[in-house]
This record gives structure tokens, sequence and C-alpha cells, in this order.
């Protein structure tokens, strides 16, 4: 089916009517609103970038022009085996394995040469924005800032572990407080995203909540994150982590499942294991003082954009 597809017509107009459809419909839910709204203010790419974020209308007269015959061309033009990576966990015969993929891919190749995006980092005026969501009963909360960091970067271990600390647990600083020790929040999470390929790194954090403790959950927020490049993270808090995260790291290996996931991504980016071996013992070397520097030197409160959504007019607050 993915080498040889059917095309049949009822089928397209199927799926193409249910996507036009969906996007015909305004976006209601202050969790999307939010996220879309602050992914579109931190990737201000040019109409036509592959890194373009299109608002819904701009995607629906994309899409309504769309045929069959463009599938099919796109199809033909991009589908191949010939830039793929494959991997397999578990009792196979590797053998075995290799004649059947010579057999099914072997000669599934495009011309067409496979090139990977490496974004780099855009430079933007923080925003403080409220979308109203009448009749909504849930408020969504979401904030981001990106830095320039690359896969291999120097701080990259630092910067791996102060994200654990800072967002990345229910011990989190921001879960801890919000919504642990102040009620504030259903659910609170922050993280650092550092590419692969590329430079755009960056910190979001994404809180639900009730709108009327929105203005709390903001200040809890930004006061947070400023303790903690101000003060940083203790060395009993970066010891605690090292040990928490590095056993999370291993049994995120241990099913066969992502296990084949991440040998898969290695293949991609030319890695053997030793790649995560040497991050984690860098990871396991990190002190207090070296996480606290990372951090400081590529986290500036000053520049987190925040979007909040719900039905703060009914809640009586953010007037």
């Amino acid at each position: 089916m993915l080498r040889e597809p059917g095309y049949p017509e009822a089928d397209f107009q199927r799926v193409w009517q249910q996507r036009v459809k969906q996007l015909e419909i305004p976006p209601t839910e202050p969790v999307q609103l939010a996220a879309e709204t602050l992914n579109r203010h931190l990737t201000p790419y040019a109409p036509g970038d592959a890194f373009y974020p299109n608002k819904r209308e701009e995607q629906l007269v994309l899409l309504k022009a769309v045929t069959l015959d463009e599938v099919k061309r796109f199809h033909d033009q991009y589908y191949g085996a010939n830039y793929g990576e494959f991997a397999a966990v578990g009792p196979v015969d590797p053998a075995a394995v290799r004649k059947d993929l010579a057999e099914i891919l072997g000669n599934w190749n495009t011309a067409m040469a496979y090139k990977p995006p490496a974004p780099s980092p855009k430079k933007v005026a923080p925003i403080d924005i409220k979308i109203e969501t009448p009749d909504k009963a849930n408020a969504q909360f979401v904030a981001g800032l990106t830095f320039a960091m690359s896969d291999g970067d120097p701080d990259q271990a630092a910067m791996m572990l102060a994200s654990y600390m800072f967002g990345g647990s229910i011990t989190s600083r921001v879960s801890d407080r919000i919504r642990n020790r102040e009620g504030l929040s259903y659910g609170a999470n922050a993280g650092i995203g550092i590419p692969a390929r590329g430079s755009s790194a960056s910190l979001n954090a994404s809180i639900s909540l009730n709108p009327v403790n929105g203005p709390k959950v903001e200040a809890s927020f930004v006061d947070e994150l400023q303790k903690t490049v101000k003060d940083g993270f203790t060395g009993q808090e970066v010891n605690a982590a090292k040990k928490a995260y590095l056993e999370q790291r291993a049994v995120g290996r241990a099913s066969d499942t992502a296990l084949a996931s991440l040998l898969v991504n290695h293949e991609d980016l030319g890695r053997t294991m030793k790649w995560d071996d040497d991050l984690e013992k860098k990871i396991a070397a990190m002190t207090a003082d070296q996480v606290n520097a990372a951090f400081r030197r590529h986290i500036d409160p000053a520049a987190l954009s925040i979007v909040k959504a719900g039905d703060f007019k009914a809640a009586k607050v953010y007037q």
C-alpha cells in the first residue's frame, strides 16, 4: 500500500472533506488557541518557508486547492526507502530481516535528495496576550522563549538536567509550587528542548487551570523562573535530580518499542549508543555551579512570551 497506493477517488474525497470541515470550524478550546498563538509568535518565519506556521485560514486555502493528481505526483517524487532507517528489537533473525527488507524496499528509491532542515532561533519581542474563550470551564497558560543551542553543545548536559529540575517531573519547581503547594492548577509542566539539528532551542511551559487562578498562576511561574535564574538550583536538588533523571532515561530504553525508536533516530543522526553513554556520564558529573551557570547563560526571563486563554471575563480577572 505504501509503495503502490491505489488512490481510490472516494477515499481521497472522504479524507479531504474531513480535513476541510475540521479547518472550517473556528477553534474555541483554550489549549489549542494558546498553543497556536505562542507557536506563531516564537516562529516568525516568512510565508512559504518550511517552518512558517500557517494560520487555519491559510491552511484551508491550501487544502482546498489540493487535487488527487497532485497527491499522486507528490508520492511519486518524494517517497522512497533509499534515505530511510530501519531497526528491529527482539528475537529476530538479522539475515532473514535483511532479506525481507531487500525484497520489499531494496529497489524503492527516490531521485529527490534528502536534506534535513536545521532552523535557527528567531529573535522576537516578548508578548503577554490574553484570549477570551467564553463559556469554557478551564483555562490554559503557556509561556516560552527561544535561544541558540545545538545538540552536542558544551552546556547540553547541564540544560537537560536543569529542564528536569525546573519543570520536567511532578516534584520539579514549577509543578511542585503551582500544582502541589499552591493548588492553582490541574497540571503544570515546563521543559527545555534542544534540537538534534539546527540551533533553535526553547524553554516552554504549559499549565491548565481554573480561569479565576490565571493571575496567580502567571505571577507564580514568572517568579519561579526569575528565582531560578537568580538563586539557582541547590546542590541537594542537583544530586537528587541526577539520580532520578538518569534512572528515567534507562527505563525509557527498557521497552522494545522505545529502543527501536531510539536506534532509528541514532541511525538518522549517525550515532551509536555510545553517544548516550557519554552524555549520561556528563550529566552524572554535573555540579550545581555548572548547571546554574548554564541556565543563566541561556535563559533570560525578560525574553519570556506569555499567552493565556480562558473565560476570564466571567471569572472577573485580567480585566
